[in-house]
Formats: C-alpha cells, structure tokens, sequence
C-alpha cells in the first residue's frame, strides 16, 4: 500500500469516526485542526490497525502529528509486519 492510499484510507476512517469531511484533510492538517485529542488518536490507530490488517510495532507519534506523520508510522509498521 503506497503513501496516498493510506492517507485516503486514514481520511475515510476520521470521516466515519469524527464526521470530518475528507475534503478538507491533507497531509499537513495536525489532530488539534481536527479537534481530537491524544485518547481518540489511539482509538483511531487502533480502527488503522484492523482497517489495514497490521499491527503497530510502535505508535510513537510526536505531539500534534499530521495526517503525513501518521500515514509515515503506518507505512514503516506495515513493512515490517510484511517483512
């Protein structure tokens, strides 16, 4: 899976989840743009997890991450849970 079907994957997911229209996320939108705190980013990694069928390594995330921080710790846990 490549980095622009992940974020596609990660904007479906915040729509069904927090009512975002994906039309207005990209990769620099931060979680406090979209007003979700830290409890509800960890729910949201784990919907990625069964979503995409991985398992986080490590959910080591800066503080206020973007879409494009996230959708980089989810590609780097999918290639090593492929490789």
């Amino acid at each position: 899976m490549n980095r622009a079907e992940i974020l596609e994957a990660l904007k479906a997911l915040m729509h069904e989840r927090f009512d975002v229209d994906p039309a207005t996320l990209h990769g620099q939108t931060r979680q406090n743009d979209i007003g979700i705190d830290s409890i509800l980013l960890v729910d949201l990694m784990l919907d990625i997890e069964s979503k995409l069928d991985f398992t986080f390594e490590t959910m080591d995330l800066p503080r206020n991450p973007t879409l494009d921080e996230i959708v980089d710790l989810v590609g780097t846990n999918m290639a090593r849970t492929a490789g």
